[in-house]
């Protein structure tokens, strides 16, 4: 009989150093999330329809890219493991490039052109990274409750990012912009940019340092065909749920991010105010990650994960049908959105039984594809959040730094709080109904799995 002696786990320097991972994606990608929109129609002069066009035809291309990546990256076989020399080789060149998004080539058609390219290759560069960075979580531990104190040391690092993003990026382009700037510049946007790069790329590298792969290493794990791959995603149940339930998620919660600056400036009526509205949301979802994992244990991840979109969608809600001069209204729906946004490690936790579901069954572990399904449902998420958000607010009359009518301020506010807090509810009622395994029989999964690579 085998003893909890035999189940692998990860460092707790490990542990925490994880989720400088997240903590430096947000340095990079969420900026980008959150001011390239902006910067976009504000700055350089695309119109809306041109910005839309740009966001989903990279996302186009990220659904034949993505999956493509997690395969290269589980059949990757080097003295460091499946996933971490991606990570290591790749942060360099995200942060270039993520600087690059934010130069002004210009509105004609070469501008056009090469932004789109640029931001292409941006994005690229991030599932370089980021789909063996989230596959890692998968790999680097036995045991279910470390999993999900990865996925919350994961959490926390992205919230944080967040709050440092969302707290200095206004301000720091404000700064970059001139003394005499009211609203952010180009120069003062790219400034930004290269700030954020130089500080993420070692924490990046602290990750490749600290990170150790225990599940699947070495010459027993055997290769798998794109065709072989493609059949395991899209027959795995729990998977496709995930993918589903996170796509409506992201599309809430990254198409948002991308618009709330047009609701801080219009609506609310300060570029200032930027800081403080983005912030709060973060601020609330490190709160509520320190109680994921105990709250998990007694009711289970479904149910914790469910009542946490839920929770979101209620803050939405309250910030919807709030006037926009009552601030006190407006902040505390964003504190009940922000403290049940904790529920990012929950699902990548189930991403990682969906794992474990699929080696049950055929044998074979597809960590990095699995985890590029959930990258490409982040990625899906941001740019139809992004690119149906700029044309619904176009439809309204939004007008590039003019005063807006009311109409235009009413779809700015259906934009970013109805339409995401509607998406949240269907998210919550998908996972509650369709995810139908308790936590005990993935654990009961995870034993026979154990036991047959001991045996083989």
């Amino acid at each position: 009989m085998e003893t909890k002696a035999t189940v692998k786990k990860a460092s707790k320097a490990a542990v925490i150093c994880y989720g400088l991972g997240d903590l430096a994606s947000q340095f990079i990608w969420t900026f980008v999330g959150s001011y390239l929109t902006i910067f976009y129609t504000d700055v350089v002069g695309f119109a809306p329809a041109v910005v839309s066009a740009i966001m989903l035809i990279a996302r186009v291309w990220d659904a034949v890219n993505d999956p493509m990546m997690g395969s290269i990256a589980e059949n990757t076989r080097s003295k460091f493991g499946r996933f971490r020399p991606y990570i290591a080789f790749g942060c360099p060149f995200l942060a270039v490039f993520s600087v690059l998004t934010f130069v002004n080539w210009g509105k004609g058609t070469g501008g056009i052109i090469l932004s789109a390219v640029i931001y292409i290759i941006a994005g690229m560069l991030y599932t370089l990274v980021n789909i063996p960075y989230s596959s890692l979580a998968a790999v680097m531990s036995e045991d279910a409750d470390q999993r999900n104190l990865i996925g919350t040391s994961r959490s926390i690092g992205m919230n944080l990012g967040m709050i440092i993003v969302n707290s200095c990026s206004a301000g720091m382009a404000l700064h970059f912009s001139g003394s005499n700037a009211e609203v952010a510049t180009g120069h003062g946007y790219m400034m930004t940019a290269i700030v954020y790069s130089i500080i993420a790329i070692p924490l990046f590298l602290i990750v490749f340092a600290t990170s150790k792969e225990v599940i699947g290493t070495g010459r027993e794990q055997q290769k798998i065909s794109p065709k072989q791959t493609v059949k395991n995603i899209v027959t795995n149940r729990y998977l496709m749920v995930i993918f589903v339930v996170a796509t409506l998620q992201m599309v809430a919660f990254m198409g948002r991010i991308a618009i709330t600056t047009y609701y801080v400036i219009y609506c609310l009526g300060a570029f200032t105010l930027i800081a403080l509205i983005m912030t709060i949301p973060s601020i609330g979802g490190i709160i509520g990650s320190i109680f994921v994992t105990p709250l998990c244990k007694k009711f289970g991840k479904k149910n914790v994960a469910a009542i946490t979109l839920l929770g979101q969608a209620i803050g939405l809600f309250i910030v919807y049908f709030a006037p926009f001069e009552n601030m006190t209204q407006i902040l505390v729906g964003h504190w009940v959105y922000g403290i049940c946004n904790c529920g990012f490690p929950i699902f990548l936790s189930m991403v990682a039984d969906s794992v474990d579901f699929q080696e049950q069954k055929t044998g074979v572990r597809t960590d990095g594809s699995f985890y590029a399904m959930y990258g490409l449902s982040t990625k899906l998420g941001n740019a139809i959040g992004s690119a149906i958000g700029i044309l619904l607010i176009a439809s309204f009359g939004y007008v590039a730094n003019q005063e807006q009518t009311a109409a235009a301020k009413a779809g700015i506010n259906l934009t970013v709080n109805l339409i995401p807090a509607i998406l949240l509810v269907v998210s919550a009622v998908i996972l509650f109904i369709a995810w139908n395994k308790k936590d005990s029989e993935f654990d009961q999964i995870r034993k026979e799995n154990e036991e047959k690579r001991l045996n083989a």
